[in-house]
């Protein structure tokens, strides 16, 4: 451990209190070792021996005295003088916050007293508890460091991912590349288990609109690993033009990684009066409204489930005679199904878009033998890996965005009501998954302020936002504009990673996050790229921690996506020593 004399960045002044105190900077830590937003250690001696408190910087002044307002140089400053530097003295003040005291009480019952000492942290993991809240035994994972230090890395205790998480950034703000390298450190958890180190793996899903998941694939299919995660599975929309994209170095066969995303609608028979709201608010954007509709087409289902009249779903709308049958009672329903002729005809409209996309336009159904149903779920939790829904131009081209809500909805209904029946089975036992969802804003918006239209997903996101984190059932939810998302499934994420934002959503952010220290609600909008403030559960203390996630040590995975080199794609001319000749 170094000598306290070396860690010593400045001293305490009078005037202090129990939540606030000034600190003298000292020479050798003025402009830049000691930066806004930093936690450093307030350490004095009493009768009862060492006490120490964790501070945070709220402030920093530099102070000239030849510059004070109406100083002694006033007139040569007005005169454009130019003013020695030894004329007067500079130097430098901080403000700090005082939070809690650390190893022992956190009750800060009398302030520090003017000649304490103001300290760098010099070993986070003496810390833990103190500053993370993590004990021995508990999973946490080491994410990025404390904003001014090299070497102090941020614990994340794995155990409050049920809770939720939100991540919000603008575009640059490093929002995606920071969330690779949490997936990096899920990827390969360390873990104590009955005295001996283990390797956990937490998997996941992600639906990837820009490719900066499909990046994860890449370096799986290139490198033959990632992490401990036995596969990467990359789920596209059309094979021909994700082939086309291939990563040239190949450890492992591309092909036994890509599959074809299909959907089965069998997983709607036990309850197809879901399957009937779902044509209906594909065709419309809302059930609302529309219960009659609803009610009729879930009934008419059922009638022909019950039946037997159908046994597959898919074939309900891949054969035509099945499908005009399903017409046919539209129009002249059987016994105990009353359908008003304006009724009949919206249902058949809505029939008739949800055919012609899912079948027809786009083969979401019958293309593949392996569907994305239960079992690919249980496969995941059970054996692990990630999986990536590729929603880039390669991966789904030409899909509008309510067919991406579709298959978002589609995808969140399988897991919401497989982890339900995973809780319920008592031999199952605990099973967990992360569902991560990049521009959130178009799958659970808050339609209020954003006038998407459509909001397919957004109820069966709401179940799983209130009711998921008893079952396991991780949310993660990526967005530019945080006041865009639907505000009860922001209201129930307990983890906030916060890159750099846009002035419009500051207040929004503040309120949903219950606060921010001040040192960290002034860079709200001015974080650098790669800085991130975290806060909520994940920090067990539930102390506000400004974290930076470092370029090619936090994360291992190079991020292509976005990248565009755009002097190899420019046309080359004549230089003008050549038009001279």
């Amino acid at each position: 451990m170094p000598n306290e004399k070396n860690k010593v960045i400045g001293t305490i002044l009078s005037g202090g209190s129990t939540s606030k105190a000034i600190c003298q900077v000292m020479m050798d830590a003025e402009r830049g070792t000691l930066k806004e937003g930093m936690l450093v250690i307030v350490r004095s001696y009493t009768k009862e021996g060492k006490r120490e408190i964790l501070a945070r910087v709220e402030t920093i002044k530099p102070i000239d005295e030849s510059y004070e307002p109406g100083g002694f140089l006033t007139e040569a400053i007005r005169k454009g003088m130019t003013i020695p530097s030894d004329v007067s003295r500079r130097f430098e003040i901080a403000e700090l916050e005082l939070l809690f005291g650390i190893g022992g009480s956190r009750d800060i019952r009398f302030p520090p007293m003017a000649g304490d000492k103001v300290l760098l942290i010099d070993d986070i993991k003496a810390l833990a508890t103190d500053v993370f809240g993590v004990k021995e035994g508990d999973m946490v994972v080491e994410y990025g460091v404390l904003e001014g230090y090299e070497d102090l890395p941020v614990l994340l205790d794995i155990e409050s991912l049920p809770m939720h998480v939100a991540v919000f950034g603008i575009t640059g703000s490093g929002k995606s590349y920071n969330m690779g390298a949490l997936i990096e450190k899920l990827a390969k958890i360390k873990w104590r288990e009955n005295g001996r180190e283990t390797v956990k793996h937490f998997p996941v899903i992600a639906i990837d609109p820009n490719g900066d998941y499909v990046d994860y694939w890449d370096h799986f299919i290139m490198n033959g690993n990632l992490g401990a995660y036995p596969k990467v599975t990359r789920y596209v929309f059309s094979l021909t033009s994700a082939q086309f994209a291939f990563p040239t170095k190949q450890v492992r066969n591309p092909n036994d990684f890509l599959k074809l995303f299909n959907v089965d609608l069998n997983v709607f028979k036990n309850s197809p009066r879901d399957l009937a709201e779902a044509i209906i608010t594909y065709y419309a954007g809302d059930v609302a409204g529309r219960e009659l509709q609803a009610s009729a087409l879930g009934a008419l289902l059922k009638h022909m489930i019950d039946r037997r009249i159908i046994d597959d779903l898919n074939t309900l709308f891949i054969n035509k005679r099945l499908y005009e049958q399903l017409y046919h009672f539209v129009e002249l329903p059987p016994e105990g199904i009353t359908i008003h002729p304006q009724t009949a005809d919206a249902i058949q409209r809505q029939l008739d878009t949800f055919r012609r996309d899912i079948v027809e336009n786009y083969g979401l159904i019958g293309k593949t033998r392996e569907p994305f149903t239960h079992s690919t779920v249980d496969e995941l939790v059970n054996n692990g890996g990630m999986v990536v829904v590729d929603f880039t131009v390669s991966g789904a081209p030409g899909y509008p965005l309510h067919l991406k809500q579709f298959i978002v909805y589609y995808i969140a209904y399988i897991l919401f009501k497989r982890f339900v029946e995973y809780k319920t089975t008592k031999q199952v036992g605990q099973k967990s998954l992360l569902f991560v969802i990049e521009e959130a804003q178009n799958y659970c918006p808050n339609l209020a302020e954003y006038k998407i239209g459509y909001s397919l997903a957004r109820d069966v996101l709401q179940q799983i936002a209130t009711q998921g984190r008893k079952f396991g059932l991780c949310l993660c939810l990526l967005t530019q504009r945080p006041s865009y998302v639907d505000p009860v499934v922001i209201s129930m994420c307990n983890t906030f990673l916060i890159h750099r934002i846009a002035p419009g959503d500051e207040s929004f952010v503040k309120k949903v996050t219950g606060g921010l220290p001040t040192s960290l609600e002034k860079r709200l909008t001015k974080l650098d790229a790669g800085n991130v403030i975290i806060t909520g559960q994940a920090i067990k203390s539930g102390l506000p921690i400004l974290a930076r996630i470092r370029m090619n040590i936090d994360r291992k995975v190079e991020q292509k996506a976005g990248k565009i080199e755009i002097a190899q794609g420019l046309p080359s001319g004549i230089s003008e020593e050549s038009y001279a000749r």
